[in-house]
């Protein structure tokens, strides 16, 4: 990702362990990019392919975060027998 002059920027600092930052430079220096280039590229493959919950996901964690329908089971087999499969 190149980042253009009229691009909003933010500034972001984080702590990483010594032995991942060496990898990073040695990346860098190995791709001929920087450092931010490579973290940069990483955040967007990464949020491209990240999963995202479709609305019957997410009803079902709220459902379950609120206690909502819950199914109690002694085992798997009681559990089983309760959900009808």
């Amino acid at each position: 990702m190149n980042v253009k002059n009229n691009e909003d920027i933010s500034r972001m600092t984080i702590d990483i362990p010594k032995k991942f930052h060496k990898q990073l430079k040695t990346l860098s220096a190995l791709l001929g990019k920087s450092m931010r280039e490579i973290v940069t590229e990483s955040i967007e493959n990464h949020l491209k392919n990240a999963k995202m919950p479709n609305k019957e996901t997410i009803k079902a964690i709220k459902d379950f975060e609120s206690g909502k329908d819950l199914k109690r089971a002694k085992n798997a087999e009681d559990l089983f027998k309760k959900l009808g499969i």
